[in-house]
């Protein structure tokens, strides 16, 4: 597995199609949610990428403490592509980022779905759920 955290401005132009094509194909069209992926923070983010040879398998994004949070660092875009699921990746890849942040308290916005997912892996939920995008979320953080 080959792994990749960059800026989003030195992302290569086959590694940003590859990332907003997941993201598309998963978050787009499997979860049948028409939002806009493309929200304005790409920039203000650092991205996370696991390769399987040419396939992108997984990917998420971070941000710094004070660019979408006060006090926290933030993970999102947490995802493992259709073939990859299953085997365990998905938590390689929330560890990777976990530790990425050097230690900093972390919020997330959930699926609530994935609640007991995210509970298994270090994060509480923090107060009640909302609809973003037609879909039951919740607010998680890991200290």
């Amino acid at each position: 597995m080959n792994i990749i955290y960059s800026p989003f401005d030195e992302l290569s132009p086959k590694q940003l199609e590859d990332m907003f094509r997941l993201r598309q194909q998963v978050f787009i069209i499997e979860q049948t949610c028409f939002y806009e992926d493309i929200d304005g923070f790409d920039d203000k983010a650092d991205h996370l990428l696991f390769y399987e040879g040419e396939k992108l398998a997984a990917y998420l994004r971070s941000f710094s403490p004070g660019v979408k949070y006060d006090d926290e660092a933030s993970l999102g875009r947490i995802i493992v592509a259709p073939d990859f699921r299953g085997t365990g990746l998905g938590a390689r890849l929330i560890k990777k980022g976990v530790e990425l942040c050097e230690g900093a308290p972390i919020r997330i916005e959930a699926q609530a779905g994935l609640k007991e997912y995210y509970n298994r892996l270090g994060f509480k939920e923090e107060g009640g759920t909302y609809i973003v995008d037609d879909i039951v979320h919740l607010q998680m953080t890991l200290t």
